[in-house]
C-alpha cells in the first residue's frame, strides 16, 4: 500500500535539513517543496524517503519538475535507496532532458554512451553532451574532452560553471 503525503513527510522531522516553512508548503500541496524535501532527504543520505517524495509527485499526477525526473533517474541508475533499474533511469532522464534540464541531458548522454537501459548510441550521446556543456555542466565538458572532441586550452567555447559543487559529495 502506497503512503499518503503526510506519512511520507513525517520522516522529514528527522532530516538534517528540516525546514518548517518548506514542510508547511509541501503539506499544502506545493510540488516544488515536496520535490525539495526529497532533495533534502537525499542530501541527508535518506534515499528511500527521497524516492518516496519524488515518486509521490509522479504517481499522483502532479506537475512534475525536470529536477524531480532527473533525481529519480539518478536514484534508479545508481541504486540510491532503490534497486538499480537502468530502464527506469533512462525513462526519467529522457523526461528531464526533453524538458531542457542540463543534468538530465548529461545523465541521458551517459546512459547512451554506456548502453545502460538503452541501446548504445555515441552520436546521440555526443549531441547531448554538447547541449549540457553549453549549459555549463562541467561533467559534460569533461566527457567531450575524454572523447577527444574538445580541447579546453584552445577551444574554450563551453563555459565552465565555477560554482559547481557536484564534486563536493553533495550530489543532489
Amino acid at each position: 500500500m502506497k503512503k499518503n503525503l503526510e506519512e511520507i513527510l513525517a520522516y522529514y522531522y528527522n532530516c538534517f535539513y528540516y525546514d518548517e516553512n518548506r514542510m508547511q508548503a509541501a503539506l499544502n500541496g506545493d510540488v516544488i517543496e515536496i520535490s525539495n524535501i526529497g532533495t533534502d532527504f537525499a542530501r541527508s543520505q535518506m534515499f528511500a524517503e527521497a524516492i518516496e517524495c519524488w515518486e509521490y509527485i509522479v504517481e499522483s499526477g502532479m506537475p512534475t519538475t525536470p529536477e524531480t525526473y532527473n533525481n529519480l533517474g539518478v536514484s534508479y541508475f545508481y541504486g540510491n535507496g532503490i534497486e538499480v533499474n537502468y530502464e527506469k533511469a533512462v525513462h526519467y532522464y529522457q523526461k528531464a532532458a526533453a524538458a531542457g534540464h542540463p543534468f538530465g541531458k548529461y545523465n541521458y548522454a551517459v546512459a547512451l554512451e554506456q548502453g545502460k537501459g538503452i541501446k548504445s548510441d555515441l552520436n546521440r550521446a555526443i549531441k547531448l553532451y554538447k547541449q549540457a556543456a553549453k549549459s555549463g555542466v562541467n561533467q559534460a565538458i569533461d566527457a567531450l574532452i575524454r572523447l577527444g572532441l574538445y580541447d579546453e586550452l584552445y577551444l574554450s567555447f563551453y563555459p565552465r560553471n565555477l560554482n559547481d559543487k557536484s564534486f563536493s559529495g553533495d550530489v543532489f
